[in-house]
């Protein structure tokens, strides 16, 4: 069975545009609708965005399905969204959304787990490209293996992470929808093909970007070793690196926000 199902899905118009959606939210408001940011972390921890929003001033623009929250110190022009859940359909969904508002860049930054065991515990991993292994993305852009990340936003990343002397690695993940159904033939398959980690939203993010006209780019922590050993959870140790990543998005969003 082909994938979208129904084969003249390309090229055809919605029924539902994120426009109209952005029109009939701002007719329910009360009083004018805030501005949106200019950049957006896409952020899927509970913990990283109560960090967030308890370490820096800001201002919550309501309207939108989660916590959109804008700092204070980047004059608003840079924002977090977190409080929505995890995994590619609401990320497309709230995507879709904030770009007919104005968005122009997102970093979708979080946990991944790990398909190579030489990379050390505390170090970020910078997604190049992606597997479409999910299912959202194969609605926006024609079917293919890969989804990549922006070329602008890979190199900025990379920049400001040796300007701060971070351990990092820059490789390709796999994304998919089902976590639990995750096996080892395909661990084995990907970590043969240099495929560094495994998570569940970063294809969707880069090829919603791409259909949109927008800028993309992701950002990992290491939770868990998926190699050919037992499974080899992490993720208590990370609170502090998920901090780093945070401040680090954060960080590169509003450097390039500045004229």
């Amino acid at each position: 069975m082909p994938f979208p199902n129904h084969p003249e899905k390309y090229g055809a118009d919605p029924i539902v545009t994120p426009d109209e959606h952005a029109d009939y939210r701002a007719a329910q408001a009360e009083g004018d609708v805030a501005e949106p940011p200019e950049a957006v972390v896409l952020c899927y921890s509970r913990g990283l965005m109560e960090y967030f929003t308890e370490t820096y001033d800001g201002e919550t623009v309501d309207h939108y399905y989660g916590r959109l929250y804008c700092f204070e110190d980047t004059d608003y022009e840079v924002g977090v969204l977190g409080d929505f859940g995890i995994g590619a359909p609401t990320t497309a969904m709230l995507m879709d959304e904030l770009v007919a508002d104005g968005v122009e860049a997102f970093l979708s930054i979080g946990f991944a787990g790990c398909l190579d065991d030489s990379v050390e515990m505390g170090d970020f991993i910078v997604c190049e490209k992606a597997i479409r292994d999910e299912g959202t993305s194969h609605h926006y852009v024609e079917s293919a293996k890969w989804a990549e990340a922006s070329d602008s936003l890979v190199v900025d990343t990379t920049e400001l992470l040796d300007e701060r002397d971070e351990p990092f690695h820059v490789g390709p993940s796999w994304t998919t929808d089902a976590i639990y159904q995750e096996t080892d033939a395909e661990v084995e398959r990907y970590a043969e093909a240099g495929v560094l980690t495994v998570e569940m939203e970063a294809s969707a993010v880069f090829a919603v970007a791409d259909y949109r006209g927008v800028e993309a780019g992701a950002m990992f922590v290491v939770s868990d070793y998926l190699g050919q050993s037992d499974w080899d959870p992490k993720f208590h140790l990370t609170a502090e690196d998920m901090r780093r990543l945070g401040d680090t998005a954060k960080e590169l969003l509003a450097s390039r926000s500045r004229p």
